[in-house]
């Protein structure tokens, strides 16, 4: 009932917006971007935003909300570009106001809305991996009804890597029916590009030495709040080793949502303000049932899914496929790992990636991006 009488009274605050219309008509070219509700600069708005920079300089006036713009006063060196506190007056007017406004998470239940304007969900996942929204069984059905009513008011486009997100996250789990662009995540694009000198540029960043075979553990996050899973790092290098022929390092980064841990033999990585860096940057990721590991697939490199608490996250959480079927190894323990780490076969791990991609059907080609400046002509 609370959470029922919260967002009757941000609604009406939403509507009530809609009395400053004809004072303060939708301004052409100006862009609103937040990234996990105003913590970071990241993710699918980051990579569009700086699309934008590179391609249309002059074009637009860009604003970025954040919870800490004190953090983010760098971006103001681009002359377009400013910035403010994430949902305060100046952020609801720049929203009001904006042609488009590109977020990749829930919008605040009373950020205005209104017609002609492009509200643009990237959401921060792709694949068909754990579930979301209302496919969540232990989701009320007072917030699977605000969801709906937030897919309805808040949205108008919808981002989308695969017809099976399309069908099974935007359609179902999150009842959007609108406006879904078939074209991928704009963060991959990356992936599909050159990327070896960037590659070389963070690990310098991480003072990682030529010639290391660099492994990425990054877990999401447990919704039980228990630990995440420990992995047995001095162990697992030796068997990195004698596949890859190289001496291992190890890097962590913890999921947002999760407490920051600390893994003897691995370097902390959570900070590092780039996943998709991080991606490139590595040689092997050990991830569990996050979609960091779709983005990571286009790469074709090792990806091993540890997941010693599986029986107990599917029957909590649930998942969109069979995980056997996702074409990753599947370990439920550290010895399963290290075997499936000696005995990985890369060609057998390709055609893999690349079924998986087809039963799916990918809409990841590099290009998302561009597509998306193209709503704005």
């Amino acid at each position: 009932m609370i959470e029922l009488v919260k967002y009757c009274l941000a609604f009406i605050i939403k509507i009530s917006w809609n009395i400053l219309a004809p004072f303060f008509p939708v301004k052409k070219g100006r862009i609103v971007f937040d990234s996990y509700l105003g913590e970071q600069y990241s993710c699918n708005p980051k990579a569009l935003y700086e699309f934008l920079l590179l391609n249309a300089p002059d074009r637009f006036e860009y604003i970025w909300a954040f919870k800490n713009p004190e953090k983010f006063e760098f971006l103001t060196e681009n002359k377009n570009t400013k910035i403010c506190k994430y949902r305060s007056l100046k952020h609801k007017f720049y929203s009001f106001t904006a042609q488009m406004i590109v977020f990749n998470f829930h919008r605040t239940n009373e950020m205005p809305s209104r017609k002609n304007q492009i509200r643009l969900q990237t959401w921060h996942g792709g694949g068909c991996y754990k579930k979301t929204g209302k496919g969540i069984g232990y989701n009320s059905s007072v917030h699977n009804w605000v969801l709906e009513r937030q897919s309805k008011f808040d949205i108008t486009h919808y981002v989308s890597s695969s017809s099976f997100f399309t069908d099974s996250v935007i359609h179902s789990q999150y009842g959007f029916y609108g406006d879904v662009l078939n074209i991928g995540m704009p963060r991959n694009d990356l992936l599909f590009s050159d990327c070896e000198s960037l590659r070389k540029s963070v690990r310098q960043k991480l003072n990682i030495p030529d010639g290391k075979f660099v492994v990425l553990y990054a877990p999401t996050y447990r919704d039980s709040g228990k630990p995440i899973p420990t992995l047995e790092v001095r162990d697992l290098s030796d068997c990195v080793k004698k596949r890859f022929l190289k001496d291992a390092v190890f890097l962590y980064r913890a999921h947002r949502f999760s407490e920051k841990c600390v893994f003897e033999n691995a370097v902390n990585v959570s900070d590092y303000p780039d996943m998709q860096e991080l991606l490139i940057a590595c040689d092997m990721l050990i991830s569990d049932y996050s979609s960091c590991i779709w983005d990571f697939s286009f790469t074709k490199k090792p990806c091993f899914l540890y997941v010693p608490d599986l029986d107990e996250y599917e029957k909590m959480r649930g998942f969109d496929r069979d995980i056997y079927l996702w074409g990753f190894p599947v370990c439920k323990s550290n010895e399963e790992l290290r075997q499936n780490v000696l005995t990985f076969d890369e060609e057998r791990f390709k055609l893999n990636m690349d079924r998986h991609h087809s039963d799916l059907g990918s809409f990841e080609n590099g290009t998302a991006c561009e597509q998306i400046y193209s709503l704005l002509n």
